[in-house]
């Protein structure tokens, strides 16, 4: 545990902002701005440049300085979850319509209260609270403008329905998680979930939803966006994996794309690499947009197939077999189910690829980055009893699979949110 003191802490907060403000200044970049935001070399694609590092490390010593001087108490208590969270207000300003109708010059408490037949009191009151995140400012009384934040929640529609998701499913579902885990304790099923217990259905999350189209168009819009994060993109799988070799278009590589949904990463794939030919499967609704979609010139070299992956899987012999954004949905016992229907189908060397978080093992990485990987553990466990995994619990799930998988590499690529895990299958 850090001994530091505060004028050491805070010594050295001082000497990476300056470091900070000179990479930027030597880019010519200007520097962060409530008003503009970020300059896009410090977006997650970039951490590995040196002004990313420098705002990660800043990031990190000033969340300790701040937890330093927090009164103990407070960190158990819901007001400091409050007082950190602007989705009390933002939830609302969403809801209401207030996000998308904020115009992009900035609009009186009035004008908006008429516009959208609100009291302009309310009205006042949300984007006030707003307004100490950082999410709007009040440039003059009762006249708020835009900032970097707020322009997103008006701009983004998947920004707005993630706001919905979260406020709408994922709070209520982790205050109910308790709930389950006490009336289900060890249970590995989807249903016993603290989403099962708000919802009072007996039906996993995804099957539930399904009957339920407009909050099913919300979840879908809302992980669309999600998956688009510049963490989540495809090329960090496109580039960090041995495909082949991208001039040799003849040595074909055969990509089984399991839970693929529309293809985007068989796309990224096969635009990386010539080599590369990918089936992408999933349920027979998905296939269907997914051929639709797919672009003209990629028809020859990515096709779609319907298929339950809990079923022995169809394609037999392929290179490479991907799990990507899968696993995490499900308890082990269920994916054991998946990777088990995968064996039959496995030539000797065939490579399966998780690509799914890697959640830090005791101190393999600052507390802020294991703290998110965690935070997205009790959120699989809230809406369907699954969980994230560190390495060693992707290595006991393999073995306990079959003692024929081989964990090869396990590697994260700088700027992703996700892991490469990658098994061999020795036959």
């Amino acid at each position: 545990m850090d001994q530091s003191n505060l004028k050491k802490r805070a010594e050295e907060i001082l000497a990476t902002a300056y470091s900070l403000s000179d990479a930027l200044a030597n880019l010519g970049l200007p520097e962060p701005s409530f008003e503009h935001g970020l300059p896009a070399i410090l977006d997650t694609d970039s951490v590995q440049s040196e002004a990313g590092n420098g705002r990660q490390r800043l990031l990190q010593m000033l969340d300790e300085f701040r937890s330093l001087l927090t009164e103990p108490t407070l960190m158990l208590t819901p007001e400091l979850a409050s007082l950190r969270n602007p989705l009390i207000s933002v939830h609302s300003i969403v809801r209401l319509g207030i996000a998308e109708s904020f115009p992009p010059e900035g609009a009186s408490v009035q004008d908006l209260a008429k516009k959208l037949n609100i009291n302009h009191s309310l009205i006042r009151r949300l984007l006030a609270h707003g307004a100490t995140h950082h999410i709007y400012y009040e440039a003059s009384p009762d006249v708020f403008v835009h900032t970097a934040a707020s322009r997103v929640l008006a701009e983004n529609e998947g920004m707005r329905k993630w706001i919905l998701i979260g406020a709408e499913e994922l709070i209520p579902a982790t205050l109910k998680t308790a709930e389950a885990l006490v009336e289900f304790p060890n249970s590995e099923e989807p249903e016993h979930s603290g989403w099962n217990a708000q919802n009072g259905t007996n039906l996993p999350i995804f099957r539930a939803l399904a009957a339920m189209p407009d909050r099913a168009k919300t979840f879908a819009g809302a992980m669309q966006w999600h998956a688009m994060l510049p963490g989540f993109a495809p090329k960090y799988l496109a580039s960090c994996f041995p495909w082949g070799s991208p001039e040799n278009s003849d040595a074909g590589l055969t990509v089984v794309d399991v839970g693929g949904g529309l293809g985007h990463v068989s796309r990224v794939l096969a635009n990386h690499n010539l080599a590369v030919s990918c089936i992408v499967q999933d349920s027979p609704d998905v296939v269907l947009q997914g051929r639709d979609d797919l672009p003209q010139a990629l028809h020859e070299r990515i096709t779609f197939q319907a298929h339950d992956f809990f079923l022995e899987q169809p394609v037999k012999g392929a290179d490479v077999y991907i799990l990507r954004l899968v696993l995490h949905d499900w308890s082990d016992k269920y994916c054991h189910k998946i990777i088990t229907a995968l064996i039959p189908a496995l030539k000797p060397g065939a490579k399966v690829v998780i690509n799914d978080r890697v959640v830090p093992g005791r101190h393999e990485a600052h507390y802020l980055v294991e703290r998110e990987a965690r935070d997205y553990d009790m959120y699989m466990l809230a809406f369907q009893n699954a969980k994230e995994r560190t390495a060693n619990d992707w290595v006991a799930l393999l073995k306990a699979v079959d003692a024929r998988f081989e964990l090869t590499k396990v590697f994260q690529p700088p700027g992703s949110y996700l892991a490469i895990v990658e098994a061999t299958w020795q036959g």
